[in-house]
């Protein structure tokens, strides 16, 4: 009985510490041209399966004058979702695991149905 108590006890602290494991997710947003994408409204959503009342954790930031974008997020897996004026909104699925980052490249394409209005 107190094999299995300690046993159960070391199985719950290592699932606690991978879950408090912070990676780097980040990356850059550049245009069709490949130049980079100044103001670029990235939001990365936490895709974990929803445990009773855990609500799903979001980051979201803009990407500097070098259209690069960062954040520190647990091991796991995300949507990361990508906007900006003139182009077509980009998603795309990533895992990070224990030990690794995960740096991105996302080209975004024009959206030639995006038309501004003047009063």
């Amino acid at each position: 009985m107190r094999v299995r108590l300690t046993c159960a006890v070391v199985f719950m602290l290592s699932i606690l510490a991978q879950s408090s494991t912070m990676e780097s997710l980040e990356g850059v947003v550049i245009g069709e041209s490949s130049s980079p994408v100044h103001g670029a409204y990235v939001l990365v959503h936490d895709n974990s399966p929803v445990v009773s009342e855990h609500l799903a954790q979001n980051w979201e930031m803009r990407t500097g004058s070098e259209g690069r974008f960062s954040f520190k997020v647990p091991v796991g897996c995300y949507d990361v979702f990508v906007s900006a004026t003139v182009f077509a909104p980009r998603s795309e699925r990533v895992c990070v695991k224990d030990g690794y980052g995960i740096v991105l490249k996302l080209k975004l394409k024009s959206d030639r149905r995006v038309m501004f209005h003047e009063d």
